[in-house]
């Protein structure tokens, strides 16, 4: 009776400690995501970069030639890539050493699902110094959705423009 008992206990350990695992697909899932998010990162970062550096050209790059921008400015509509272009380039161009501190890159999620999409979020303040000598901070934050490229195609960006502009507003 002892070695039955004993060849039972013996078997339901080996049977416990050879448990098999099942999986829902969800550690790939959550593995593609990130790497997508991390891609896609990248080309944020790069887009960023050629920014800073005033590349106009080099920015465009990681921009789906059917972006749809949702500017910050009050009461605009969404805007293309071109129109995009055009108010970032007036950014550099009335601004010296345009630079992003202290930015938080966040991944974005599916708001249906809440699950981890690919879209790249952040935060962080640009700073520079206004043609006029103004030197300038302003909060931002932004999300943007891509493409199977890596190429942003829908843009929501959020600052405080009217306060932007009355910083450098010459005085009376």
């Amino acid at each position: 009776m002892q070695k039955i008992i004993f060849l039972s206990l013996v078997t339901f350990v080996l049977f416990s400690c050879n448990e098999s695992v099942k999986t829902d697909g969800t550690t790939s899932k959550n593995a593609d995501a990130k790497t997508l998010y991390e891609k896609n990162l990248a080309s944020l970062k790069s887009s960023i970069s050629a920014f800073e550096n005033e590349k106009m050209d080099d920015w465009t790059t990681a921009i789906a030639d059917s972006a749809i921008w949702n500017s910050p400015a009050y009461g605009s509509s969404p805007a293309g890539k071109t129109e995009w272009k055009q108010a970032l380039t007036a950014y550099v161009t009335d601004w010296d050493s345009l630079k992003l501190n202290n930015p938080t890159f966040l991944p974005g999620i599916d708001s249906a699902t809440h699950e981890f999409d690919g879209s790249v979020r952040y935060y962080g303040q640009w700073d520079g110094t206004h043609k006029s000598g103004v030197k300038t901070s302003v909060n931002f934050y932004a999300t943007y959705d891509f493409n199977k490229d890596g190429k942003v195609v829908n843009a929501s960006e959020f600052f405080d423009v009217g306060g932007l502009m009355n910083a450098i507003k010459e005085k009376k």
